[in-house]
C-alpha cells in the first residue's frame, strides 16, 4: 500500500513538473513571437518615417530648384554616399531615390530593428505633372495610334480640396469653383469637401476623342477651362477585341459622342494618373502610361499608353521598361556586374533611354509580341497634352 502511495505521489509530481515546463516553453515561444512582431512593427515604423523623409527631402529641393534637373535632383538628395542612412527609435534606415524615365522618380526605403527588416518603395513620384499655375484650355495631339483595339479618351479635371464653393471669397463666390467656370454668373454651389485623404476631387470625365483607331496626326482643343492649381487626368476606355469597334458585332461605335465612360462596350480603362499608395497628397503615374515633359515647351507632356492586358508580373515588366527602355524584350534572370540591383532578378536587359524621336520625346518602338509572349512597348496610343493660357474673367 505504502508503495502504490508512493508511486501515486511520483506520478503526480511528475506530471505537474511536465505541465509545468510544456507552459514555460508555451509562454517562452509565446513572448518570442511577440517579440518578433514587435520588431517587425518597428521595422516597418523606421521604413515609413525613412520614406517620408526621402521623399521630402526631394520635394523640398524641387520647391527650392524648381528648374533642377532630375540627374541633379538625384544625385543631390542621395549624397556622395549613394543614400541616407541614420539611425531611428533604437534601429536603423537607409533610403534613396532613383530617376524613372524623364518626367519621375521612385523612392526606396528600408527599416531595421532587431533581426527584422521591411522596405517600401518602388512607386512613382511625379514632378507636378499635368497641373496647371494659370487659366488654360487643354489641346490633345495623336503622335502616334497604332492600335487595333477601340479606345476612346477622356479628360478628368482634379479639383484642390480648398476650392470649398461660393462664400469662401470676398464676394461670395469663387470663380475657380467648377460650377461656374471663369465667371460667377450661374448661381450653383459645388462644395468640394471631398472624402478619403486625398488632395483632390476628381470631377466626372468627360469625353475628347470618341471610339476610335489609326488616328494619327488628329487633334482638339478642349472648351473646358482648368483653373490654377488644378490637374487634367487623362483616362484611356479600352475595347479590346479586334471587331472594327463593334460593327462585326452589328453595333458600331466608333465616333459614338454619346458614350460614357461606364458603358459596358468597354473592358477597361487606364487613367494617367492615379491618387499615391503612400501619399495620399500626390498623384502618382498609372502603370500603363509613361508621362514625359517636353524637352524645351513649357506645359508640354507626351502620354504613352499601353493597351494590353499583361498577365504575372505585369508590374514588374511595366516599370522594367519605364525605368530601364527596351533592351531585348526576352524577359530572364540578369547576372552581372552591368546589370547592378537587377542581378539575378528578372529584366527585359534595358540600359536606359538613349534615343530620342522627332518631337524630342524618348523613341517608341512596336513589338507587341517578342517570341510570342506579348511584351509593354508604350506605343499603342500616344498623345501629347498641351496647355493653352487663356485670359483670366
Amino acid at each position: 500500500m505504502g508503495k502504490a502511495i508512493l508511486l501515486a505521489v511520483t506520478a503526480v509530481v511528475v506530471g505537474a513538473s511536465v505541465m509545468l515546463l510544456e507552459s514555460s516553453t508555451n509562454r517562452l515561444q509565446a513572448d518570442t513571437r511577440q517579440a518578433a512582431r514587435q520588431e517587425e512593427a518597428l521595422a516597418r515604423e523606421i521604413a515609413r518615417s525613412a520614406y517620408n523623409l526621402i521623399v521630402s527631402r526631394a520635394r523640398q529641393l524641387e520647391v527650392e530648384q524648381p528648374d533642377i534637373e532630375l540627374d541633379e535632383l538625384v544625385a543631390e538628395v542621395n549624397g556622395t554616399a549613394g543614400k541616407l542612412t541614420g539611425e531611428l527609435n533604437g534601429g536603423s534606415y537607409e533610403a534613396w531615390i532613383y530617376p524613372i524615365g524623364a518626367s519621375s522618380y521612385g523612392a526606396v526605403a528600408i527599416g531595421r530593428y532587431g533581426d527584422a527588416s521591411h522596405q517600401i518603395g518602388n512607386h512613382r513620384v511625379l514632378r507636378n505633372v499635368l497641373e496647371v499655375d494659370q487659366p488654360s484650355q487643354v489641346k490633345v495631339t495623336f503622335l502616334e495610334s497604332m492600335t487595333g483595339c477601340c479606345i476612346a479618351i477622356y479628360l478628368q479635371r482634379y479639383v484642390p480640396k480648398n476650392n470649398n464653393g461660393m462664400g469662401n471669397n470676398l464676394g461670395g463666390c469663387d470663380p475657380s469653383n467648377p460650377a461656374h467656370g471663369s465667371s460667377c454668373d450661374i448661381q450653383q454651389d459645388i462644395e468640394l469637401k471631398g472624402n478619403g485623404k486625398g488632395k483632390y476631387i476628381a470631377l466626372e470625365p468627360e469625353l475628347i476623342f470618341a471610339p476610335g483607331n489609326n488616328r494619327d496626326g488628329e487633334q482638339t482643343q478642349v472648351s473646358t477651362i482648368l483653373n490654377p492649381g488644378e490637374r487634367a487626368n487623362i483616362i484611356f476606355a479600352v475595347h479590346a477585341p479586334f471587331d472594327n469597334c463593334g460593327a462585326k458585332k452589328g453595333k458600331n461605335r466608333r465616333g459614338d459622342t454619346s458614350i460614357e465612360i461606364d458603358d459596358p462596350f468597354f473592358d477597361y480603362v487606364r487613367p494617367a494618373l492615379v491618387e499615391s499608395v503612400d501619399d495620399f497628397a500626390q498623384m502618382q503615374e498609372g502603370p500603363y502610361v509613361m508621362i514625359q515633359p517636353h524637352p524645351t515647351k513649357p506645359n508640354t507632356w507626351r502620354i504613352a499608353f499601353e493597351d494590353q492586358k499583361l498577365s504575372g508580373n505585369e508590374s514588374d515588366k511595366l516599370m522594367d521598361v519605364k525605368r530601364y527602355g527596351y533592351g531585348d524584350m526576352i524577359w530572364q534572370k540578369r547576372i552581372g556586374k552591368q546589370w547592378g540591383e537587377r542581378n539575378g532578378k528578372f529584366s527585359y536587359g534595358g540600359m536606359g533611354w538613349n534615343e530620342f524621336d522627332q518631337f524630342g520625346y524618348y523613341k517608341l518602338k512596336n513589338y507587341y509580341k517578342v517570341n510570342g509572349q506579348i511584351v509593354p512597348d508604350f506605343s499603342d496610343q500616344v498623345i501629347e497634352i498641351e496647355f493653352i493660357p487663356v485670359p483670366a474673367s
